[in-house]
């Protein structure tokens, strides 16, 4: 009796110790959207792009994932630090007003969601300003307009993509093709799919792997056969704001000087 109790705790030892590992390892996702697919749908203004330059992605966020099959979304470890960008430096403001803007959405909130959310789970215990700028040079390093041009792929609103095309640059920079996923956005009136977003997965020693997870959580559709990668540029709405609110106050101006002209005069 004795001897199957102790098998039975050794056997619960082993298992605990297993799980405690796999909590201890993660698997780091590493997001950015494309400007020229996620303009065409939303409203972007130059307001919510920053600094953004037109030569890479912009950051959706770097999120720590547990490794367990049936939780790669969240971990349970995170703190609660209320976002704060004065505690950034110059060097990491200037970083990320480039590489991380909401485009759409203030810039500040989004920044600050993706803080609370993902940064204060980062198990290296980073603080805010090790946090975003380890993401702002994450973009720099893993600059997707750069991995796509290396293999001749640049924005192009009439080129039709495939999958081996677009995964193959991915491949050859991250060393396997199973690090990277991606989804679209799909024009309901067309049909047709532009290419949203790429996330690229890591060990907490940041080495390509397999993005593995089995909950995958996603804002956009699985893309089509085929699909576009779109040249960047701001909403013709928000071009057309700008050119009214533009004529608008030159007019505002032009009958001040008009008012001040018949005073003087």
């Amino acid at each position: 009796m004795k001897l199957l109790v102790l098998i039975f705790l050794s056997h619960l030892l082993i298992v605990h110790s297993q799980e405690t590992e796999d909590i201890k390892g993660y698997m780091y996702v590493f997001a950015q959207e494309w400007p020229g697919s996620i303009c065409k749908f939303q409203k972007c203004t130059k307001t919510y792009m920053g600094n953004y330059d037109n030569a890479r992605w912009n950051t959706h966020g770097l999120w720590p994932n547990t490794m367990l099959a049936t939780s790669c979304g969240f971990i349970s470890n995170c703190r609660d630090e209320t976002y704060d960008e004065s505690k950034l430096t110059v060097a990491t403001k200037t970083l990320i007003d480039v590489t991380w803007n909401g485009m759409y959405s203030d810039t500040f909130t989004f920044r600050k969601h993706e803080w609370e959310k993902h940064g204060t789970c980062h198990p290296d215990n980073l603080t805010q300003n090790g946090y975003m700028s380890k993401v702002g040079n994450l973009n720099n390093q893993y600059n997707y307009y750069k991995i796509l041009a290396s293999a001749g792929i640049y924005p192009d609103n009439s080129r039709e993509l495939t999958d081996a095309e677009f995964r193959a640059p991915f491949t050859k920079t991250l060393g396997i093709s199973t690090a990277m996923t991606y989804t679209c956005q799909k024009d309901s009136n067309t049909g047709k799919f532009y290419i949203a977003e790429v996330r690229t997965c890591f060990t907490q020693a940041m080495k390509a792997r397999t993005c593995d997870c089995s909950k995958p959580v996603s804002a956009f559709v699985t893309c089509g056969k085929t699909f576009y990668y779109p040249t960047f540029q701001l909403s013709n709405d928000y071009v057309s704001y700008v050119e009214e609110l533009a004529d608008e106050v030159s007019g505002i101006f032009q009958n001040f000087a008009n008012e001040i002209m018949n005073i003087l005069f």
